[in-house]
């Protein structure tokens, strides 16, 4: 029998909303305001209750339009709660409870109220540690080093094997978790394309977003192709968008895998190529593009793309590759 599917983030929210004050109740999707302590796929355990019974210390869970987040209490009056590595919030918000353990896998961690005045100062610490370009340049280093090459074989074996196919709109939740992460992309931009063109079945289907994931149905790599007009930008033909792999299941071939899928969707769309937009430092990823047979676009469209998105605010030079797709 198939693992049963967890609910949708809407469906939690009513039933979290709708539980009396002290039930309890296990929920995922609560984003990455934990991080470390909190990844992508890990669920927490939910106390039901109002702000007036956290303290500073305690994570609480709110809801932030239609968004769930766990977040450290900072303070109760005036009421501030901040991320684990992050800055306070802004205010708003309702409150739905306090995270008393989380679980990842089969592993289940308490957060009893008697450590709250640790995990306290430890955001505290984290937090203007974070804040220091140093820290982060260090952080990047080391995960560089534990991520490279000679960690593949113990990596492949922690996370399984990964499925790499087109997304539907049964994936919603798994992608807000996974862009809660790691991409700048809005949720609610992506709520709205998977819904109305990614992740409708042929022959209404328009662009494409393909995920990598795991046997818990968690993602760990997305991408997608699209029309640039979907953003306003004077741009034409399809592009690759957001190519992201999780730094636990790099060099294992998973954008490779995910450039493919999503070449395959556009020649069967009709498209007679695929362009990409790439940043001109980030060497990574134009071999990986070269690998799959991109070369340099004429010199005419990396001129009008890299304009389009100055012009749209950003300051990179960009790198523009095509592929024919009727070869």
């Amino acid at each position: 029998m198939p693992p049963r599917k967890p609910p949708s983030t809407e469906v939690l929210l009513d039933v979290l909303e709708s539980l009396p004050p002290g039930q309890r109740l296990w929920v995922r999707g609560a984003g990455r305001s934990l991080y470390p302590l909190l990844r992508s796929g890990d669920s927490v355990r939910v106390l039901r209750c109002g702000p007036g019974q956290l303290a500073r210390g305690d994570v609480a869970l709110m809801r932030r339009g239609r968004q769930l987040v766990a977040h450290v209490v900072v303070s109760t009056r005036p009421w501030r709660t901040a991320a684990l590595l992050g800055s306070e919030d802004p205010p708003g918000g309702v409150t739905l409870g306090r995270v008393v353990a989380v679980r990842r896998g089969q592993w289940v961690l308490p957060l009893p109220r008697p450590f709250r005045p640790a995990l306290w100062v430890t955001q505290q610490t984290l937090a203007l540690a974070w804040a220091r370009p140093g820290t982060r340049v260090v952080y990047r280093r080391v995960r560089d080093f534990f991520f490279s090459g000679w960690s593949r074989p113990l990596r492949r074996a922690l996370v399984g094997p990964l499925e790499v196919r087109l997304l539907h709109v049964d994936d919603l939740d798994a992608l807000l978790v996974f862009a809660g992460e790691r991409l700048v992309v809005s949720s609610g931009f992506l709520r709205r394309q998977l819904r109305e063109r990614w992740g409708l079945a042929e022959p209404h289907r328009r662009g494409a977003a393909a995920g990598a994931f795991d046997a818990q149905g968690r993602m760990h790599g997305f991408a997608w192709v699209d029309s640039y007009r979907q953003e306003a930008l004077p741009l034409d033909g399809v592009w690759v968008r957001s190519l992201v792999v999780a730094p636990q299941v790099r060099r294992m071939g998973v954008a490779t895998r995910l450039l493919t899928c999503l070449m395959d969707e556009a020649r069967r769309q009709g498209e007679p190529r695929v362009q990409a937009d790439i940043d001109d430092d980030n060497s990574a990823s134009l071999r990986t593009f070269g690998g799959l047979g991109f070369r340099p676009a004429a010199p005419e469209l990396t001129r009008r793309t890299n304009q389009a998105w100055d012009a749209a605010g950003r300051t990179k030079a960009l790198v523009v590759l095509e592929k024919d797709l009727t070869v």
